[in-house]
């Protein structure tokens, strides 16, 4: 235990930091389940206490048996360590407070109270520029509140325990008034919760320099006590559903460029760490966007994404009665805007390029998968592993009441075989998850998909949700276009490909997707052939169609699929009709080879009229 001073502490040195900062980091991970109760701002999914307990324990690991007598040392030691720790939006800001403050204080030895209020004044600054949309009531106001109060009052007093515990008072004050500020923390009645760690973290501090005892835990000063938010489950509040971050290294990383580019995909931007050292933070609906975005910059690392619809369906959702989740794999090519309107959970396929693993559409998108493939020597797709279904469905029967996942063809993939024993492996913890295999892929798992999402909206029993999405997968009409066969002869499941592929490489081939099957249609040469043989096929198939849907996947073939749509606009009879088009999943391009395209079809009126007539026994 530290000597008690009668006249206080005029000083800091390295020693006294590093003992400040761990018994204020004690007292935030002391405080997890609190934060996490009240955690409402900007996302209510329940983890801002995980997430700044994580941050501090790399704090601490960090000052563990630290020989470092400046102080100036033990600071960048504090910056270095949560940069690369931090975890969520209030740990990210933590760590650029502390990149901040080691600024502040590099090249000190021991540092005044002057000093070291103009190393708080630097750190405020730098946490707040560190978010792309900076908001008052959060974490900043805290922040600046202390060191508006610390500078104030530095200039007149030289003891650190007075000036921190009215430091401390300020920070209190504005952790008051957040809730009168943001309106979500209002409506739940509670105060921030990235705002009460970092007062947390002041009680810890100045609890040591006032009796020098690092065993804080139990003898603590008074701090505001927090009923839970009085939060609903309201998965459709939250519009960027991942919380994704990572570090970033590289020569001198352009931070305010990267913040820019972040918050073109999303929001919650927190770009924080010094010119060669970066940790990213963005809420996103594209989590793989954001990664590559971050490499274009620099070396990625740590890479980190949380399902924050999954989290507040955990935290806010205890009595599912009647909820209903649906569940994809990601060879599902639903425009993202409806995989987010109907909440639509995935579970990610595997792509391999060249022997490294990637999850798809969570840490590669299907356009940087082609852009790769071009350049790699082997390039395939395997089924998500067992664990992965077997975490989503357990996760999602706590949360709902009911699971329905729709995968892509058995005779095409082994992902209906792993779903399907992963549910039967739960129906002994009494979990029901109804899996369905679609007999298809791409567009047409999309659209039956897009089938299924509306009976669950509607309010259809998980029974009539499977058998709608069975039929509705039936029906659909979809057709792609191969510019060559080499790719699909190469995966072996296609056996009428073989005789094609002596002597007629140069030649493309229309095929048809439904019912387990991939079946030739016709030949055909070049882009152009492909695209007139889709368009009559297509167009046939919109005169029966009172309310046609279209979706239309290519593998880096863009100006295919936008000619495809043009001229299928002005086919159908529609006057909503409007083609979505998508990058195919890789579970497509791979096989059906680079500048395919494709077109699925299905009438949105016959599914409404099968909604009805489910919903009455039908």
């Amino acid at each position: 235990m530290a000597l008690r001073s009668p006249i206080g502490i005029r000083y800091l040195s390295g020693a006294r930091l590093a003992r400040a900062a761990v018994a204020g980091a004690h007292r935030v991970i002391a405080s997890a389940d609190q934060l996490d109760r009240i955690n409402v701002f900007p996302v209510a999914d329940s983890d801002t206490g995980k997430n700044l307990s994580a941050t501090m324990w790399a704090l601490l690991q960090a000052l563990q048996g630290l020989r470092a007598p400046a102080v100036g040392e033990v600071a960048a030691h504090m910056a270095r360590a949560t940069l690369a720790g931090a975890r969520g939006n209030s740990g990210v800001i933590f760590a650029q407070f502390f990149q901040g403050l080691s600024e502040g204080l590099s090249g000190q030895r021991r540092v005044e109270i002057n000093k070291f209020a103009q190393a708080l004044k630097g750190a405020a600054a730098r946490a707040w520029a560190a978010l792309a949309a900076p908001q008052e009531g959060t974490i900043l106001s805290a922040i600046s509140a202390f060191a508006d109060r610390v500078e104030e009052l530095a200039t007149h007093l030289g003891d650190f325990v007075p000036v921190m515990r009215e430091g401390l008072a300020a920070a209190r004050e504005a952790l008051k008034n957040s809730r009168n500020i943001l309106p979500a923390l209002k409506a739940a009645g509670v105060v921030d919760a990235g705002a009460l760690g970092f007062v947390r973290f002041l009680e810890g501090i100045v609890h040591y320099i006032a009796t020098g005892e690092l065993d804080e835990i139990e003898r603590v000063g008074p701090s505001p006590k927090e009923e839970p938010a009085r939060i609903k489950y309201e998965p459709e509040s939250i519009t960027f559903r991942y919380c994704t971050e990572c570090t970033l290294r590289g020569g001198t990383l352009p931070a305010e460029e990267i913040k820019a580019a972040l918050g073109r995909i999303g929001d919650s931007v927190v770009v924080a760490g010094a010119p060669s050292f970066l940790h990213l933070h963005v809420h996103t609906n594209t989590p793989a966007r954001a990664l590559e975005l971050a490499k274009e910059f620099g070396e990625v690392g740590d890479e980190k994404v949380d399902d924050m619809w999954a989290q507040h369906a955990e935290a806010y959702n205890p009595q599912p009665t009647g909820q209903l989740a649906l569940v994809v794999d990601t060879t599902c090519d639903l425009p993202e805007h409806l995989m987010t309107r109907y909440r639509i959970h995935i579970v990610p396929v595997r792509l391999q390029l060249d022997g490294q693993e990637f999850k798809d559409r969570v840490e590669l998108t299907p356009t940087e998968f082609y852009r790769r493939m071009r350049e790699a020597r082997e390039a395939s797709t395997s089924q998500p592993p067992p664990a992965d279904f077997l975490t989503a469905f357990r996760r999602l029967g706590r949360s709902f009441s009911q699971v329905v996942a729709l995968t892509l063809a058995a005779e095409l993939s082994g992902t209906w075989n792993v779903a399907h024993a992963a549910a039967e492996e739960l129906a002994k913890e009494g979990l029901v998850i109804r899996v369905v295999d679609t007999g298809t892929l791409s567009a047409g798992l999309g659209l039956a998909a897009w089938a299924a999402a509306k009976g669950a909206e509607a309010g259809l029993p998980g029974e009539a949700v499977a058998r709608l999405a069975r039929e509705a997968a039936g029906r659909v009409m979809f057709w792609g276009g191969l510019p060559n066969l080499e790719p699909l002869g190469r995966s072996g499941r296609i056996p009428w490909v073989a005789g094609w592929l002596t002597g007629r490489l140069r030649f493309g081939m229309v095929i048809k997707i439904g019912g387990g099957k991939i079946s030739p249609v016709a030949p055909a040469w070049g882009t152009r052939q492909l695209l007139t043989k889709l368009v009559t096929l297509a167009t046939r198939a919109l005169r029966g169609m009172n309310r046609p849907a279209a979706i239309i996947p290519h593998a880096a073939a863009i100006g295919a699929a936008e000619a495809l749509a043009g001229r299928l606009l002005g086919a159908a009879r529609s006057p909503d009709f409007a083609p979505h088009i998508v990058d195919a999943s890789p579970a497509l391009g791979v096989h059906a080879g680079l500048g395919s395209f494709a077109v699925a079809l299905l009438d949105m009126d016959w599914v409404d009229r099968r909604i009805e007539e489910l919903r009455e026994g039908g």
